[in-house]
């Protein structure tokens, strides 16, 4: 500024320089910027092609990915299986504790159905990387179940030049034996039951001989489960003897307590014959009613998982029918039709199926549930033709690796015929009302909306309608309440629902437009005494009394009689004028309405129809749609050949 000049202070000759305010750039948030142990979870819920991906985006996502075992031990290959390209990658997560890369590992190798190998040898080769990845399967599966490997190495064998299944047993039996190799008593008593499970399935007594010592060995190992077949071996010379007996039946009890569910089961049975450990009535009944309190219903959402995973009731209920089918025309047990069609439902509550490979599902469950229970198995080429060839053998294998890995190992678990065992040992009923009680089991099974509830409470609405249709009185006597701890009134709902559900006359139809009543047939044999031919409507109507007693304070019916049948004229349950022209061809269901009483107690729980519009199910509230997949199943599902 030059001197004796004067500015004004006008915007021309004076301005103050005005402040920028720099805005601050907020951080990009990536992977990188997470916290370790929140990436690491993050991590964790990945596919293994997306763990690849992920790792190939930066060397710091690598190091993570490499240096942490959790990662590769939760890492999903849901859908993936084996093959030439990425055996690596099953082998390392496989090491680093991942129990489905292990399983589907080893019965890959065992079938040769995956990894290429040169056939020169090709057994031996393969059954020394079968035999280490079962290794490692049966030391990662879940703590709740079984032992399970031997499903897959069990007789039969091949009896023409080299087994692959008897090189694992072999590769198993010298792993148990080196003294060289640390293998700790946890891993060795699972690996030792495998193996007597095995031997026990052949002829030879002296193999039988040998399974007793392994099964000796694995007992003092830790193995609860071959502490159990121990006890069931020696139980007969036990009988002989009521100090020796005693002794045994204490030491049942002490299984049970740690936890084996056969012990539970078997305690039960031996407690409701009799009362060999000389316990004072109630606490005899007490330890029984333990068993039925412990049987945890399913999560509620179970049944909204299956309907969200695209399987309908009607779409079930068709593949319930055709396993059935299998079951009667392979003369398998009962059990094991229960048993599969619990792994079904298991799986499909925790993995989504496209509906071509529903049945694909059925048959693997029922391969591996036969290896597991019966002494006869269902072979894999033999599953494959029963479905018409529509899956390969190659489908199959795979889909059974699929199952065991998601079940975590848990083949057997808790049926509607276990709990009614230990009921008919309490209150026999005769041979005919048995048949009855059986045959409703296995109604049961056709319908989603009855396998929420727990297998104990089913199994004694099961036994109550039993003991209402064939005049049973009184229907629940309280030594029964006692040793189950459900009262008449807790299982009324459930018995009804029974009773509308497996009577009903409004089942599926196959492509043909016939009926689907599998179990209905196999009932029909003479060693069942016919007894699905017996008209369960003419049995209610002589239940019916005149009037009914008038209603308890509690709001409670006084008897099923009165539950079942009891004429009312101011309903609110409505059904539309398809339904009521319907009504007239049910064949048990009650021909009166429910009166406004008995409907505040059923709630939500009964379900008149197997229609889908009047289905519990929130995805089957599209009736064209439901009708279209049923339409769509039948078809792809070809009866027995």
């Amino acid at each position: 500024m030059k001197a004796g000049v004067i500015h004004c202070r006008c915007s021309k000759c004076y301005s103050v320089p005005v402040r920028k305010r720099v805005r601050k750039r907020t951080p990009a948030l990536t992977l990188l910027s997470l916290p370790e142990e929140v990436l690491l979870c993050v991590l964790q819920c990945l596919s293994a092609e997306d763990l690849l991906a992920v790792r190939a985006v930066h060397s710091q996502l690598r190091d993570i990915i490499d240096n942490h075992s959790s990662v590769w031990a939760r890492v999903s290959f849901k859908d993936t299986w084996p093959a030439p390209n990425t055996v690596w990658l099953f082998e390392r997560a496989a090491e680093k504790g991942n129990f489905e890369a292990a399983v589907k590992l080893g019965i890959a190798y065992l079938y040769n159905e995956g990894p290429l190998l040169s056939d020169e040898g090709r057994a031996d080769v393969c059954g020394r990387k079968a035999s280490h990845f079962f290794s490692l399967a049966e030391s990662l599966r879940s703590p709740l179940a079984n032992p399970f490997i031997w499903v897959f190495i069990r007789p039969p064998w091949s009896p023409t030049g080299s087994c692959c299944k008897a090189v694992v047993f072999d590769r198993l039996k010298a792993e148990c034996d080196n003294n060289m190799v640390s293998i700790t008593k946890e891993k060795k008593g699972p690996l030792l039951h495998c193996l007597a499970r095995v031997l026990q399935l052949f002829e030879e007594d002296e193999k039988h001989m040998d399974a007793l010592l392994m099964l000796e060995e694995s007992s003092q190992a830790g193995c609860l489960q071959s502490s159990y077949l121990l006890w069931e071996h020696n139980r007969r010379n036990a009988m002989a003897d009521p100090g020796r007996y005693l002794q045994y039946v204490r030491t049942l009890r002490d299984y049970a307590a740690k936890g084996c569910w056969e012990a539970q089961l078997s305690l039960a049975k031996v407690c409701s014959s009799g009362n060999p450990l000389g316990l004072e009535g109630r606490a005899c009944a007490d330890l029984v009613a333990q068993l039925f309190s412990s049987s945890p219903p399913a999560p509620r959402h179970h049944a909204e998982q299956i309907v969200k995973r695209g399987i309908k009731d009607t779409m079930r209920y068709i593949l319930v029918d055709w396993l059935v089918e299998v079951t009667t025309m392979k003369d398998f047990s009962s059990l094991t039709l229960h048993v599969t069609v619990g792994c079904v439902d298991r799986y499909l509550a925790l993995r989504s199926v496209p509906k071509a490979r529903l049945q694909l599902l059925g048959i693997a469950c029922m391969v591996v549930c036969t290896r597991y229970i019966s002494k006869e198995i269902l072979t894999i080429r033999e599953a494959v033709w029963l479905t018409d060839n529509t899956y390969k053998y190659e489908d199959l294998v795979r889909m059974m690796g699929e199952v065991v890995s998601v079940l975590g190992g848990k083949i057997r678990s808790p049926t509607l015929l276990d709990y009614g065992e230990v009921l008919l040992s309490l209150l026999p009923l005769e041979r005919r009302t048995t048949h009855l009680f059986s045959y409703i089991c296995e109604l049961s099974l056709l319908y989603s909306a009855l396998s929420t509830p727990s297998p104990a409470k089913l199994a004694c609405a099961a036994l109550l309608l039993t003991r209402a249709l064939h005049h049973y009185a009184p229907i629940w006597p309280s030594q029964l309440a006692d040793y189950t701890g459900f009262s008449k009134q807790d299982l009324i709902p459930f018995a009804v629902l029974l009773h509308v559900k497996c009577f009903s006359q409004d089942v599926p139809k196959d492509y043909r437009h016939v009926s689907l009543t599998g179990v209905k047939q196999r009932f029909e044999d003479e060693a069942y005494q016919q007894i699905s031919k017996e008209n369960v409507l003419t049995y209610l109507l002589k239940l019916v009394e005149p009037q009914m007693d008038p209603p308890s304070p509690t709001g409670q019916p006084a008897d099923i009689t009165t539950f079942l049948s009891s004429p009312s004229s101011n309903s609110k349950r409505r059904c539309d004028d398809s339904m009521q022209a319907h009504r007239g061809s049910f064949v048990a269901t009650p021909t009166a309405e429910l009166s406004t009483q008995e409907e505040t107690l059923l709630g939500d729980i009964l379900d008149w129809s197997l229609d889908t519009s009047c289905s519990g199910y929130e995805g089957d509230q599209e009736e064209s749609e439901g009708e279209r997949d049923g339409e769509n199943m039948t078809q792809h599902m070809q009866p027995c050949p």
